[in-house]
């Protein structure tokens, strides 16, 4: 990793910023509402964040800062290569804003050009540099479009009614579905292992014990003899199921594994009273995309925004 520059864009840079209102408050990014008072124009610093966070090692962190030391905003970026879920671009940038309107320039220039420099080191895999923003929040949605980022990807929410008997098809030949014994801390070590890979967020423990303290929650997987093929990671609460994860083995696709999966999680969740199951998609992710839509999932809304550009 080179070492980042000490001056202007990244170490320690200023910029004076108008006089007058108060900085806008994004409710729930973490940032305390500033009282700017005097009526100068105030300098904005920004400098390395001391710590990792996010994903992001110390040199990829960026915290804004005015001239008395209060803190206006963050920004990091997180760089990641995912060959199982984005073959079509493996090398990622994600770009975490989090700042008053004051800082944001700022901050977004700050991480955009980090990005761009780490992009720089890998130039035969392609890539995109992206952000995220809520579908309730238009402003934010703007403000990455007006930098030239494309409101073409999302995390879309997709839903399809249980019928009791119609769960889909059997493993292959040779193979069977089994629970997951996840007894130890141990067992649930090596699912997160196994299940990982196939995705962007790297899932922890907490993450699965709170999975686990669900009204219902099964660990599922196809395995010819004592070899697991895919596996999949489903919830209920209520009346409704949720698919957490379903991944298949690369060798082992086209071979009815993941639908297999499905069958499965069908089956036991309408045995545990739930009545419709969700997925959450993440649209560049083709594979999943295609495959929930031909089990005949129909997208109900968005989850999460992702505007990006492909760099």
């Amino acid at each position: 990793m080179p070492e980042l520059n000490k001056g202007a864009d990244f170490g320690k840079a200023y910029v004076n910023l108008d006089k007058g209102a108060d900085p806008i408050y994004n409710e729930g990014n973490g940032i305390q509402r500033a009282d700017t008072g005097s009526k100068r124009g105030l300098i904005l610093r920004i400098d390395m964040g001391q710590s990792a966070m996010s994903g992001a090692p110390r040199e990829n962190i960026f915290v804004a800062a005015d001239d008395g030391g209060q803190r206006l905003g963050m920004a990091a970026v997180v760089e990641y290569v995912n060959r199982q879920i984005l073959p079509d671009r493996p090398l990622n940038y994600y770009l975490i804003i989090e700042a008053f309107a004051r800082a944001r320039d700022l901050l977004f220039g700050a991480a955009f050009t980090r990005a761009m420099m780490l992009r720089r080191l890998k130039p035969d895999l392609p890539a995109r540099v992206y952000a995220s923003c809520s579908p309730r929040d238009p402003e934010r949605l703007l403000y990455f479009t007006e930098q030239g980022f494309h409101n073409d990807d999302a995390e879309v929410v997709t839903r399809e009614i249980l019928k009791d008997g119609d769960w889909g098809p059997k493993p292959p030949v040779g193979c069977r579905l089994a629970f997951t014994n996840l007894d130890t801390s141990e067992r649930r070590e090596g699912l997160l292992a196994r299940v990982n890979p196939y995705s962007v967020t790297r899932h922890s423990l907490d993450w699965l014990d709170k999975a686990m303290g669900n009204t219902a929650f099964a660990s599922i997987g196809v395995l010819e003899e004592e070899e697991i093929l895919g596996e999949t990671i489903v919830t209920g609460y209520g009346a409704e199921g949720r698919v957490l994860m379903l991944y298949t083995a690369p060798r082992c696709r086209r071979r009815g594994v993941a639908r297999a999966l499905l069958a499965g999680a069908r089956q036991y969740l309408y045995e545990e009273q739930c009545r419709s199951l969700t997925a959450r998609v993440w649209l560049r992710n083709t594979a999943a995309a295609e495959f929930f839509k031909a089990e005949g999932f129909q997208q109900t809304g968005q989850a999460v925004l992702y505007p990006g550009m492909d760099v």
